[in-house]
Order: C-alpha cells, then sequence, then structure tokens
C-alpha cells in the first residue's frame, strides 16, 4: 500500500467545504495517487472566484521562464548545426560546441583577412585577447544567439610596445619572452596585485611573476617576429 494514501487523505479531508456541492465535490475527484494500471491522473486547479476547474490553469512565472530559456537553448542548437554546416568547408581545425543559450566557436584563423570575414559573418563587435598567445576572443551573434569566437593566429601582428621595468632592465610585454635555457614565456594580460606581470611558459595556464623569471631564469631576450616560426619552444595550436 503507498504510504502517502492516508497523508493525501487526511489533507483532502481538512479542506474546507463550500456550500456549492460541486466545490465539495471537487477535492474527491482529483485522483492524486495513480500506478500501473490505474486511469490517467485528473488535476483540479483553483480559479480566480476560489472554484475548481479542469481546464488548463495559467504558467506561473518561474513555468514561463523555464519556457523561454528552453525556447533560448534550442535556437542555440540550430544555430550550432548550422556553423557547424558552414565550417566543413573551413581550412582549418575549428569546433562548435553549444552552452546553454550561447554558442562557442573555436577556429584558426590565417591572416587579418580570413578574421575580417568572421567578424563580419558573426558580426563581432568585442573584440579582446585570449589566454594563449596570438589568439583573439570575439564576442558576437548569429540568427538572434549570442556566439563565442576564439580564433587562433588571429593575432599574429607585431603590437605596439608595452615595456615594464623590473630593476635595471626594460622588457617589452607584447613580444614573447625567451629565458637563458631557450624557454619561452608570453604576457597575457593577468598582473599581481601590486601590477607585476604574470608569465606563462608556452602557453601553459601555470603563471610566473616577469620578476622571477628574470630573476632565476635570466638574461631574458625578446623573440622577434621573424624567430618564432623556427621557434622550437612555442606553443602549438590547438587542433579545436
Amino acid at each position: 500500500m503507498n504510504a502517502t494514501r492516508p497523508r493525501v487523505a487526511g489533507v483532502i479531508g481538512r479542506i474546507p467545504r463550500p456550500a456549492d456541492p460541486e466545490r465539495a465535490a471537487a477535492p474527491a475527484a482529483v485522483r492524486l495517487l495513480t500506478g500501473p494500471g490505474r486511469p490517467p491522473v485528473v488535476v483540479l486547479h483553483r480559479t480566480a472566484d476560489g472554484g475548481w476547474s479542469r481546464g488548463p490553469r495559467p504558467l506561473t512565472e518561474l513555468e514561463r521562464k523555464a519556457l523561454t530559456w528552453d525556447a533560448a537553448c534550442a535556437r542555440a542548437r540550430s544555430v550550432a548545426r548550422a556553423v557547424a554546416r558552414h565550417l566543413a568547408g573551413h581550412a582549418g581545425p575549428s569546433d562548435v560546441r553549444v552552452d546553454g543559450d550561447r554558442v562557442r566557436v573555436v577556429l584558426r584563423v590565417d591572416g587579418a583577412e580570413c578574421w575580417a570575414r568572421w567578424r563580419a559573418y558573426f558580426q563581432i563587435t568585442v573584440v579582446g585577447e585570449g589566454s594563449r598567445p596570438h589568439t583573439l576572443v570575439g564576442d558576437g551573434e548569429r540568427d538572434g544567439v549570442r556566439v563565442t569566437v576564439v580564433a587562433h593566429g588571429a593575432a599574429t601582428g607585431r603590437r605596439g610596445r608595452r615595456p615594464f621595468r623590473v630593476g635595471d632592465a626594460t622588457y617589452d610585454l607584447a613580444a614573447p619572452l625567451r629565458d637563458a635555457y631557450g624557454d619561452v614565456w608570453y604576457y597575457q594580460g593577468c598582473r599581481r596585485p601590486d601590477g607585476m606581470p604574470l608569465l606563462s611558459l608556452d602557453g601553459r595556464p601555470e603563471r610566473c611573476s616577469l620578476a622571477n623569471v628574470a630573476a632565476y631564469l635570466g638574461p631574458l631576450s625578446a623573440v622577434r617576429d621573424t624567430d618564432r616560426a623556427e621557434d622550437r619552444t612555442s606553443p602549438s595550436e590547438p587542433a579545436g
């Protein structure tokens, strides 16, 4: 026997009985307990005038938000499928993923002209530096769905100098820095609270302060654009 039956019956029994016989009989018609072989559940709901109704009840605010979210996620999945078909003809490695009501795209970009086409395709208006070398991250929109694009190779051009002084030496944070052992360090925009730049080795997530790298692995030298293609320690681009 269902252990909840006596409790439910007691709750129903304590419902005040209105003068209207139809209302008085309504709670008894609510079949809250069901199981294999039983008829479909009938759920009544209160109306504005205090009565009972078998018709569809108005949606709650939470239910409306849930349906809106489901529709947004469905649109994101549809856009992701369309983008994936478009990327099928893309020469470089790429990846498309759905993150709730948004789409995340990772692709390889070869040159400023190629990046300009992708910016137009995704209507990218905000661009920032990525966490990996030579990577830009753009926020845009496709068919009403927000899209984040991670473009590897889009930031290969030489940037303006970003000098930072440590002791008696001044380093250009816009260029990778090679230590005394041949490893290459990158500044990816992160600093300590005191303003000291944090560097990562070969694009790895672990970071070390510029002061410590210079003190323990120096001297440091800037890696020029002509050296990067032949640099054995430069990070490889991800496949997706």
